[in-house]
């Protein structure tokens, strides 16, 4: 319906139903602005240090087979999503929201934002600390086992200290 034709229909209908329809603009106006969130990582980050936890975002996109695996199988593993709770705070990014995403100096969309810290390959998972700093980062899907160890490489500090294949070569011994 154009404008021209709900102001016809406003004017001609009954008050009910003027009403109704005044109340039906409002709630789909309140749903679509509940759609689009501002995701301000800078702010987070604070807020996830301050908890002594890591952020991780997690980046993926709308159709995409290996997203919907990692989520269902990864993500969803008992023993990742423990660790993800007692160690992290994570952000969920779908690049094909309406979300706006700050970090840094960067204001932009889910998209633009993959694109401009330089993981637009989905899904991928960005480790962040307190300062914003990308210390951490795993682009592609990731079995349970494996998106585990790099949990447990953030959690623990040992990204501080040693490259992730050394931590890997290590609990193998």
């Amino acid at each position: 319906m154009d404008a021209s034709a709900s102001h016809r229909f406003l004017s001609k209908a009954p008050t009910v139903y003027k009403h109704h329809f005044i109340t039906l603009l409002m709630l789909t106006s309140f749903f679509f602005s509940l759609s689009a969130r501002d995701i301000d990582l800078n702010r987070i980050a604070i807020d996830t240090a301050k908890q002594k936890k890591t952020l991780l975002v997690w980046l993926h996109k709308n159709d995409c087979g290996y997203c919907e695996a990692m989520y269902e199988f990864t993500l969803g593993d008992d023993k990742v999503s423990s660790l993800i709770q007692a160690s992290f705070e994570l952000v969920d990014i779908n690049i094909n929201d309406d979300d706006t995403v700050m970090f840094k100096e960067f204001r932009g969309s889910g998209h633009d934002f993959a694109k401009h810290v330089g993981y637009n390959f989905y899904p991928s998972s960005l480790f962040l600390d307190a300062d914003g700093e990308i210390i951490f980062a795993a682009p592609g899907y990731v079995e349970e086992k494996d998106f585990f160890k790099m949990l447990d490489y953030v959690s623990s500090g040992a990204h501080k200290s040693m490259t992730y294949d050394s931590f890997n070569r290590e609990g193998k011994k």
